[in-house]
């Protein structure tokens, strides 16, 4: 790897991790939590990056409609439970956390594959 990208590699993480950091605080979190909550912050990245082996990026614009869609579900997933973990939902009974869970991952997969299809289309034209 050269310099630009190592440093990249060590840079998101840092930053995602003092984002989460600031947002704990801000919201009232006791250390331990805020602590948690920073631990996962790089476990998230390494769990999409681990996503993306599965559906590698150069394959993108050949993939199938339905292998995109399962991608763009799968990827919502962790987006919504890294959102979950991270966020102000503590205090949530588990039904109301559990709908909220769903709606996140409803809405970003098919924000993510409105792009997709919209795109698609528009490299068709």
């Amino acid at each position: 790897m050269e310099k630009r990208s190592i440093a990249v590699a060590y840079a998101v993480p840092l930053i995602l991790m003092a984002i989460v950091l600031a947002s704990s605080y801000a919201l009232g979190d006791g250390p331990a939590v805020i602590f948690r909550k920073v631990l996962f912050a790089p476990v998230f990245l390494l769990a999409t990056k681990g996503l993306r082996t599965f559906f590698p990026q150069h394959l993108d614009r050949t993939r199938s409609f339905s292998t995109q869609a399962e991608f763009q579900l799968l990827n919502a997933l962790l987006l919504s439970a890294f959102l979950i973990s991270v966020g102000p939902y503590e205090s949530l009974r588990i039904i109301p956390l559990i709908c909220a869970f769903a709606g996140m991952a409803i809405l970003i997969a098919g924000w993510n594959l409105a792009f997709f299809w919209h795109d698609r289309r528009r490299a068709q034209d």
